[in-house]
């Protein structure tokens, strides 16, 4: 995840420092070092989250920053947990195979750099679209380069995944790879699946991981390239989706810093500044206390998405994460679900040593 500079404000500043006026706005009233994650405001916010989760109305959208720090990113192999790192490895693997040539291959690094530098998008859909159109000259082009890349992740660190499961909330990313699935054993489905995700969303499965920009495995599905964001943005039935995740639960980013640059989200974004008009509930973003400030300013104009501050440090979201779970109760419901079927002992589906107590409590519903 990314890491985003605190936004001084002029009560901030101390002779000498040295400032890009750029980044201060004095009509602004942000705090440069950003909500304490103790703040009441803040408490409130995570009391919103559990009550979500009392109410099985919690949605999280898992980023990019799940699967880099899910894989120990930086680490050798790692880069392609993240969209510039997956792109720049698309230009190797097209020059390889001679689909590229060097000065073609030059200038698409270009566009990477200047879509990651600046953080504009346009730049990296461009360069998507040109490493798409010389894939699609190989038959399985698209595959190979996704199973050479994205399927060749595996997780490190399940820390985070683990506490995400441990929430009780339905679990969507805009990921490619499958690293929850690793994690937790579930089973993945892709956007345009729509009988899928109908059923999942009306009988309220939490099993289930929803593939929000598709699933390496079916290149079809893969949300990168120019064409293929024009396609779900036409998609009637995402578009329902997620008009139904903003209006009826609570969503939750997690590791979602460049979210918000995201063309998808983007037509939620502009859809939702009108049609959730009234509507007196709030959703969330998980984010540290120095990025806050920043985050404030790429919120200003959705009143319905606010900050929620998790700590100093990367290394305390995974326990608060942990802590909501377990103090909601969801932890040990995700963990270790007493489902089985009726008249009988399903041991399969006991992810736990059960206590005497529990076992004399099966054994008498035979």
């Amino acid at each position: 995840m990314d890491a985003l500079q605190p936004t001084p404000t002029p009560e901030s500043l101390k002779a000498g420092d040295v400032v890009d006026s750029n980044i201060i706005d004095p009509t602004m009233n942000v705090v440069a070092a950003g909500t304490a994650v103790n703040d009441p405001s803040n408490l409130r916010k995570r009391t919103e989250v559990l009550d979500s989760i009392g109410r099985n109305g919690l949605v999280i959208v898992a980023g990019a920053g799940v699967s880099l720090h899910s894989v120990c990113h930086p680490g050798q192999f790692t880069d392609v947990a993240g969209w510039p790192g997956l792109l720049n490895h698309g230009v190797e693997h097209c020059s390889k195979h001679g689909l590229l040539d060097s000065e073609e291959a030059d200038l698409v690094r270009k566009q990477i750099k200047m879509g990651n530098k600046a953080g504009k998008t346009d730049y990296l859909i461009e360069a998507a679209q040109r490493i798409h159109d010389c894939l699609e000259k190989r038959t399985n082009g698209r595959y190979w380069w996704l199973h050479d890349s994205i399927g060749q992740l595996k997780v490190q660190e399940p820390r985070l995944i683990r506490a995400i499961q441990g929430m009780g909330g339905l679990i969507t990313t805009l990921n490619y790879d499958d690293l929850v699935e690793q994690v937790t054993g579930w089973r993945s489905i892709e956007w345009h699946q729509r009988v899928e995700v109908t059923r999942c969303m009306h009988d309220r499965e939490r099993d289930v991981v929803i593939h929000l920009h598709g699933f390496w495995k079916n290149p079809e599905s893969i949300i990168l390239d120019r064409l293929s964001y024009e396609r779900i943005k036409s998609h009637a039935d995402t578009r329902d989706l997620l008009r139904d995740f903003a209006r009826n639960y609570t969503l939750l980013f997690i590791g979602c810093g460049d979210t918000f640059f995201d063309p998808n989200f983007q037509t939620l974004l502009l859809w939702a500044r009108e049609a959730l008009h009234g509507v007196q509930h709030r959703h969330y973003v998980l984010c540290r206390q120095s990025d806050e400030p920043k985050l404030f300013t790429s919120l200003q104009h959705h009143g319905y998405l606010d900050s929620l501050v998790y700590g100093d440090s990367y290394d305390e979201l995974s326990p608060f994460l942990e802590e909501i779970g377990d103090e909601s109760g969801a932890s040990s419901r995700a963990t270790n679900p007493l489902v089985a079927p009726k008249n009988s002992i399903n041991a399969e589906v006991i992810a736990k040593p059960l206590k005497p107590a529990d076992i004399w409590k099966l054994q008498s519903q035979r």
